[in-house]
């Protein structure tokens, strides 16, 4: 099982890292109230024609908003006033970006004291939310908090424990999906839904990762992919919760995952249909939610999540980074901040669909963080994005 859950993992959705790099409205682009961005300036007047599309590169992405605008949504704030958006209100798909609301939720329990970072979580109870559906991603969260592991199938020592906040480590530097669903549960749905309202996302979708891979594995017992987020979203929750509390079920959906696992040409193309399908919002409201946590406006707790978001620590100029990106089959998000020395903050978000579902998603991070770092930094990068958006 584990060389074959190994490849497997490596196929399926992937979640993307913050730190080095190494993811309510289906299909839907419609507007929804967020968080306000200004209008685009004027476009320059010596625009160049947009360069091809390429998801692997900066330059491409640009390509990508010019050839195929709605599957585009961008904001790059520098902080200073310059501001350049692209369908900033359209709702896409975000992928693990959303779990920035986790890691704000989490800093604001820990600071009205109703969770401690050192309170001791068993890894059984941390991998019972676990499938290994996650590209790679649980595997490299017990390698960076030294746990030995089997293969992809989970830790050697289930009755080891970590800390809740190796676990926070885990989301924010992994992408660990289990550990989210597991801080989901533990902080509760209107927690998350405070802390997203706190900081100007208001009618936050709350995404079960584990939810919606079971929907992938068991689409029998899922409403149907058309189905608005409203129906999907509930019932992505409690099949999640059943794995948490079964372990029946846990076994046979693991089972399953492998089975499904031996046709993956059809697999990966079901599941490009299944990431439409999943938890969405809109850039507006992600850089929105971004800036409220590393400038401190979220109130509570800001300090202690951005603590754990700006990992990366402070650059020889002074300025503090940090990014979270998240990935699924043809699709690719990213949210990047910027604090400087003079307490400007830029922020930058994209979020991106549409390519090939087999583009390595590292690949696809990497071009989008350093469209997003230019845009937030450059003023003849912003121009460029302005010609396109």
């Amino acid at each position: 099982m584990a060389a074959t859950a190994l490849a497997l993992a490596l196929l399926l959705p992937a979640a993307c890292s913050s730190g080095e790099p190494g993811e309510s409205g289906g299909t839907g682009t419609a507007a929804v109230p967020a968080a306000s961005v200004p209008p685009n300036p004027p476009r320059p007047a010596d625009c160049a024609p947009p360069p091809a599309t390429d998801p692997t590169s900066a330059d491409g992405w640009l390509g990508i908003l010019a050839a195929t605008p709605q599957d585009v949504g961008l904001v790059a704030d520098d902080g200073r006033g310059a501001v350049v958006s692209h369908a900033p209100d359209a709702q896409m798909p975000v992928a693990s970006a959303a779990k920035i609301v986790h890691v704000a939720a989490y800093g604001r329990a820990v600071a009205e004291g109703r969770l401690r970072p050192d309170e001791q979580v068993r890894i059984a109870d941390w991998e019972n939310w676990y499938l290994p559906s996650d590209g790679g991603a649980h595997a490299s969260a017990l390698d960076l908090l030294g746990i030995p592991r089997n293969g992809v199938v989970g830790a050697v020592d289930p009755n080891r424990t970590v800390t809740l906040q190796q676990m926070v480590i885990a989301i924010v530097q992994a992408s660990d999906n289990a550990a989210t669903d597991y801080l989901r549960d533990r902080l509760g749905d209107q927690a998350l839904l405070d802390a997203a309202a706190a900081g100007g996302w208001q009618g936050f979708d709350v995404p079960s990762e584990l939810g919606a891979q079971l929907a992938l594995v068991r689409p029998q017992e899922a409403p149907p992919l058309t189905a608005p987020r409203s129906v999907r979203g509930p019932a992505e929750h409690a099949m999640a919760q059943r794995f948490a509390s079964d372990p029946a079920y846990r076994e046979d959906s693991r089972q399953r995952l492998v089975t499904l696992a031996q046709d993956v040409e059809a697999y990966v193309l079901e599941s490009e249909r299944w990431a439409e399908a999943t938890s969405t919002g809109s850039a507006a409201q992600l850089a929105g939610m971004w800036r409220a946590v590393i400038s401190g406006s979220f109130g509570p707790g800001a300090d202690v999540a951005r603590g754990e978001l700006e990992v990366l620590g402070p650059r020889p100029d002074g300025q503090v980074r940090a990014f979270k990106g998240g990935s699924f089959p043809g699709v690719g998000t990213v949210a990047v901040s910027v604090r400087r020395p003079d307490g400007t903050i830029g922020v930058g978000v994209l979020l991106g669909r549409g390519f090939a579902p087999t583009i390595d998603a590292n690949e696809v991070l990497v071009a989008q963080l350093r469209l997003l770092t230019e845009a937030t930094e450059d003023p003849a990068a912003r121009a460029r994005v302005l010609c396109v958006a």
